[in-house]
């Protein structure tokens, strides 16, 4: 019997055992590691370590059997304010940590409460140890009260540094930080972090960044009063959040990964859907970004959020796509699901056996742990359901390739899983990956030790869509007037510095070069994009040229067809004339212009090539290549 046979027959009958077991599937939690003081944070360098953090100040290290190092990693106490809510609460590793060493610590200073984001380095000789005395102080906030630290940090998709902060404490947000622009308590920052510079830079792409008119530059979203925990899908990029309530209603709130940021969750005006206060510029709820799920207090001995992760890890297809969280006080743990009508559906686990719930985890696996604050125990996640999981890329039935000609298709990866890719009857990989080629159904079979599990996905393959914008020249001054851009499809964004919707204001993106991308997405997910820079000088101390300060020419590069857009402020003439470059002329016309902005069309009949164009009235000149193709 040929092997692939044989291999199939194996993955029936593993199948088949994993009905049975699925039908009694129970998630539930086993002691993975303990003897550390109030454990407030887990996180995972890349490796199969796993790094807790303890509220006092230092980091411990427990490896992929839950043994727990003797010697911290990081010991910072005497640094650190620890009291109710103050101390070391939260770590976040670089993204390429394992080869630059470098992470970053989110703790209340000593003597002032106030939080630190800082940078530290792993000792260069003892990969288990960082170096105490590498600290770079990134960014200091001042905190008026000692609770609402907030205190999770993490790297999202995009490679920024976000920080959650509370709304600085007391109760109620006596001064209402949470809805000022001008403070960073209360709200989600997003920096950029990078020891090839000091400090932090703000990502222009940030919601309100370069205009501090506005407020702050560094915010990503406001309307939080304490996230404790949060984090991104790994497979999706969705941000989610639990934001701790007041006294009624704890929140789950959730940002889709193609947000681009400035959401406002609603507090102090709204704690989850109910109405906490109407004054200081309180909108109505439909202004605001609601939670996704919300719980109340009185339903008996709830008091405290912890946010969780989603899982994605490979063992147990029984919790994958599920957000864990829990209650601090009661301690059930719970999980969301998406549903058929577009929102989630919520099941509560009960008490699994850990008290005080402080913080959740994953290992480089995607596998989930949680800690108890009190207890010092860090649990990890299991199901009986012996099923591993088999979802490729992100689940559905079909997948296009979006005109690239290949799909990179994936499953979560287990550490001893066999894995089988079928397609037309021909087993064509055994490895967790597989680079597709070809239209049609595939088939992946995964089996661990004891079960097995399936799933298939129809590739498509299309045609690229080619998008382009017309109405940006390459050269304008601040002072020149705004331009309005034209996508050759409709419906997608434009994005760059100096763009409100589908306008560009040089005054706005200011001097030097910036990027304008328009980006479209069809309807099977798909996204393409076209890039113009321009740049913007001042313009000043040079001769003064009407022409140069006020004209434009666009698209350019053209086939020929292109706008002249001229601003005057009075009436005149100008002559218009196009050259090849031996400076023969085939194009020669003269036209009216009124006071304002003007905009007429050229036409040419040319061959593909390097042209000039020269505009001149009665003081001035100014020549432009053209490009014809």
């Amino acid at each position: 019997m040929p092997f692939d046979m044989i291999k199939r027959i194996f993955f029936f009958y593993l199948f088949t055992a994993c009905l049975f077991f699925h039908s009694k599937a129970q998630i539930s939690l086993i002691q993975f590691s303990s003897g550390y003081s109030m454990p407030v944070d887990i996180k995972n360098g890349g490796d199969d370590r796993l790094f807790i953090v303890e509220q006092q100040g230092k980091i411990r290290i427990a490896d992929s059997a839950g043994v727990l190092s003797s010697k911290p990693f990081l010991n910072i106490i005497p640094r650190v304010q620890f009291s109710g809510e103050q101390g070391l609460l939260g770590l976040a590793f670089a993204p390429d940590f394992l080869s630059s060493g470098y992470f970053y610590l989110n703790y209340s200073e000593k003597n002032t409460g106030h939080t630190i984001i800082s940078r530290f380095h792993v000792d260069s000789l003892t990969p288990d140890s960082a170096d105490p005395s590498s600290e770079e102080i990134i960014l200091r906030i001042f905190q008026p009260f000692t609770n609402h630290n907030g205190g999770h940090i993490g790297f999202g998709p995009d490679g920024y540094l976000y920080i959650g902060m509370g709304d600085g404490g007391s109760s109620g947000d006596p001064e209402n930080r949470a809805q000022n622009p001008d403070s960073l308590l209360g709200k989600m920052l997003r920096i950029e972090v990078n020891p090839s510079f000091p400090g932090y830079k703000i990502p222009p792409s940030n919601p309100i960044a370069g205009d501090s008119t506005l407020g702050r530059g560094e915010i990503w979203s406001l309307g939080l009063r304490n996230p404790w925990r949060w984090s991104f899908d790994a497979l999706t990029g969705d941000l989610w959040m639990g934001d701790v309530g007041q006294s009624l209603r704890e929140e789950i709130d959730m940002e889709v990964a193609k947000s681009h940021g400035g959401l406002n969750y609603g507090w102090k005006c709204w704690e989850g859907n109910n109405q906490f206060s109407s004054g200081g510029g309180c909108q109505p709820f439909s202004s605001y970004s609601p939670p996704v799920y919300q719980y109340n207090h009185v339903m008996g001995g709830f008091c405290s959020v912890t946010g969780g992760y989603v899982y994605r890890g490979a063992r147990y297809s029984e919790l994958y796509g599920k957000y864990f969280f829990a209650d601090f006080c009661l301690s059930q743990i719970q999980y969301l699901e998406a549903n058929d009508s577009g929102g989630y559906t919520n099941s509560n686990l009960g008490l699994l056996g850990a008290t005080n719930i402080s913080t959740f985890g994953v290992d480089k696996n995607g596998e989930l742990y949680c800690a108890g604050l009190n207890s010092g125990i860090i649990y990890r996640f299991i199901s009986s359901d012996c099923k591993p999981v088999a979802t490729i890329n992100t689940g559905r039935d079909t997948i296009d390739d979006c005109g690239l000609g290949f799909v990179n298709l994936h499953v979560p990866a287990g550490e001893g899983y066999d894995y089988v890719w079928i397609f037309n009857n021909d087993t064509v990989s055994n490895s967790d990956t597989y680079i597709a080629i070809q239209s049609g159904k595939y088939i992946l079979h995964v089996a661990n030790q004891t079960c097995a599990n399936s799933d298939s996905v129809y590739l498509n393959f299309s045609t690229p869509l080619n998008v382009t914008f017309t109405g940006l020249d390459t050269l304008y001054c601040v002072y020149n007037p705004q331009v309005t851009l034209i996508p050759d499809i409709p419906g997608g964004v434009f994005s760059g510095h100096g763009i409100n919707g589908n306008v560009f204001n040089p005054a706005e993106a200011g001097t030097g070069v910036s990027v304008i991308t328009y980006t479209y997405a069809n309807q099977s997910g798909c996204t393409f994009s076209h890039s113009q820079s321009v740049r913007v000088d001042a313009c000043l101390n040079v001769p003064e040229n009407f022409l140069a300060k006020t004209i434009s020419v666009y698209p350019n590069p053209s086939k020929g067809n292109f706008q002249v857009r001229v601003f005057a402020t009075t009436e005149k003439k100008i002559n218009v004339e196009v050259m090849d470059v031996f400076g023969r002329t085939f194009y020669k016309k003269s036209i009216l212009i009124s006071s304002g902005d003007n905009l007429f069309p050229i036409y040419l009949v040319a061959a593909n090539g390097v042209y000039i164009i020269r505009f001149s009235d009665e003081q001035s000149f100014v020549s432009m290549k053209l490009i014809i193709q």
